[in-house]
């Protein structure tokens, strides 16, 4: 996988489904496998941010 910056909805899809199929073999954080897999986490939340905005209501 060439991991780089989400532009697309697609490339969000396919970033998952790879992170989710990554999930499943069990890499150890501390391998290279296991930290492109945190530089995946960590795209797909910048991609999540910016386009999936959260709308906090707070109740008094």
């Amino acid at each position: 996988m060439d991991l780089q910056i989400i532009k697309t909805e697609n490339q969000y899809q396919n970033l998952l489904e790879w992170v989710d199929a990554q999930f499943d073999i069990g890499y150890a954080p501390d391998t290279a496998e296991g930290e492109k897999l945190q530089v995946a986490l960590l795209l797909i939340k910048q991609y999540e941010d910016a386009n999936y905005a959260v709308s906090y209501a707070l109740e008094l």
